[in-house]
């Protein structure tokens, strides 16, 4: 039982209850009470004129001197034919003058007249019950008054309670007893009837909790699939879609980091490989410099140290691509847009880029339309953009090929094209090109291609610059990178990317 109560359908239905019985209590306390007002202004409209009929009566015994053998005789024959009422007469300040009643169930001498004064002054606005002291007990009753003239010219009342003695005891005996069992039945049977219906709704109503708490049991055991339907719009719809949008977000996190671990190891095995060969072979050509350092020829000496060299250069440019991709992932490095000219800043590059093409006896080719406007963006990166491009298509065009760098002007933007006709990439090959240390040719032969990072980092300066790169490629065919920059506007408000 205790388990039960510490649910959520428990403690609902335990509050439903507690508050249906207080209602309930509340309810039949208001309907008694309710009823009993009914009774007295009921009871006090039918005798309102009772007191003063029974003024006739009383008046012949007050017209030389009270006598009170006379009145309590007529009292008591009228409380004998009405054992309901008490008659009392009463003077002007509300002194008890007659009354036939044991002098010690007498508790109260002395009426309030307030009441009395209310009932016998005929206003229209007064509403009935109105409840005045009993002189026999210290409750309140309703009663009938009418004035009546006392000896000596006195004003005097004859006030009759309406419940007497007799007639509470009756009702306390009687009916006491048959009143609390009819409220006792009619409370439990209530209860009895609304908690079973409030019991089947409510078990309704948590139904759907108990299928979210399952849902998410569930999901936090590792079934990150599972969701919960959504069945309605109000506050248990929400929270189930909510919870569906927040699965949803963490079985991506989940799938993002899976592939970034992957990633990571395969990075570590990447960079391991590139550092290590080229170390490898410096420490070789240095041992063997020392080993042989007093038959060594010059020549030979001369070849080692230039091997050693151009091993250096690379690991130096190996760590420095690491070191600026690092800074773009960490949104260290951001462009600082600036005018320039597109075209001058491509002649520099491929000027650079000439000799090597040269020693490849490679046909760089550059065809730019003339007059083109000033473009906006990061000058030094989209240098090392046309760097890398540049530099990737020449590695992967083979020796007598052809490589076309075409600039050209389309509504507000600058398109640039880098065309090789190399061997192309395949199409499964395609959508991981721009992936780090990713190389369409797997021997990972320093012969064949550089570290993997150049396109990586194309592709993180142009999404700063929140430009779009385009690859097309045809394997056998060559390959197509294009992208466009956006014309400056000297007159317009210039944005950051």
């Amino acid at each position: 039982m205790r388990e039960f109560f510490r649910t959520l359908y428990g403690k609902i239905s335990l509050i439903f209850f507690l508050l249906l019985f207080l209602l309930g209590t509340a309810q039949i306390i208001i309907s008694v009470q309710s009823s009993m007002n009914f009774v007295c202004e009921t009871d006090q409209t039918l005798n309102r004129y009772l007191a003063k009929n029974l003024a006739t009566k009383f008046q012949p015994l007050l017209k030389d001197s009270l006598n009170r053998a006379g009145i309590d005789h007529l009292i008591h024959e009228l409380m004998i034919f009405n054992p309901r009422i008490e008659i009392y007469l009463i003077d002007k300040q509300g002194e008890l003058l007659a009354y036939f009643a044991d002098p010690y169930k007498i508790k109260n001498s002395h009426i309030d007249t307030a009441p009395v004064v209310r009932f016998v002054s005929n206003d229209p606005d007064v509403r009935f019950p109105i409840m005045g002291d009993d002189p026999r007990s210290d409750r309140k009753k309703v009663f009938s008054a009418a004035p009546i003239s006392l000896p000596d010219g006195q004003e005097g009342y004859i006030y009759i309670i309406l419940g007497s003695e007799l007639y509470d005891t009756a009702i306390n005996g009687i009916g006491g007893s048959y009143i609390l069992s009819t409220t006792a039945f009619t409370l439990v049977l209530v209860l009895v009837f609304a908690g079973i219906l409030g019991s089947i709704l409510f078990f309704n109503l948590t139904r759907r909790l108990r299928r979210m708490t399952l849902a998410v049991s569930d999901f936090d055991k590792g079934d990150y699939r599972r969701r919960i339907q959504v069945q309605s719009e109000d506050e248990l719809g929400q929270l189930s879609a909510a919870f569906n949008h927040m699965a949803d977000t963490v079985e991506t996190s989940i799938e993002e980091m899976k592939k970034n671990d992957a990633l990571r190891r395969e990075l570590i095995a990447n960079i391991s490989h590139d550092l290590r060969s080229p170390l490898a072979s410096i420490q070789g050509y240095l041992e063997t410099i020392q080993m042989k350092e007093d038959t060594i020829a010059p020549e030979q000496r001369k070849a080692f140290l230039s091997t050693i060299l151009n091993g250096v250069i690379n690991l130096n440019k190996l760590v420095h691509e690491l070191f600026e991709l690092s800074k773009l992932d960490a949104l260290q490095t951001k462009p600082r847009p600036e005018p320039f000219s597109i075209a001058e800043l491509l002649q520099d590059v491929v000027l650079k880029f000439q000799p090597q093409a040269e020693s490849k006896r490679i046909n760089l080719i550059t065809k730019i339309e003339r007059n083109l406007p000033f473009v906006i963006g990061d000058i030094g990166m989209i240098d090392r953009v046309l760097s890398n491009l540049i530099d990737n298509a020449i590695r992967y065009t083979p020796d007598e090929g052809r490589i076309l760098v075409l600039l050209s002007r389309k509504k507000d933007e600058v398109w640039l094209c880098i065309e090789d006709s190399g061997e192309g990439i395949p199409r499964e090959d395609l959508p991981h090109i721009f992936d780090r240390f990713y190389r369409v040719e797997k021997s990972r032969s320093k012969h064949s291609g550089g570290s993997g990072l150049g396109l990586a980092i194309v592709k993180k300066i142009l999404d700063a610059h929140e430009i779009k790169i385009d690859v097309q490629s045809e394997h056998g065919r060559g390959t197509r990178f294009s992208f466009a920059l956006r014309v400056y506007h000297p007159k317009r408000q210039q944005t950051p990317a």
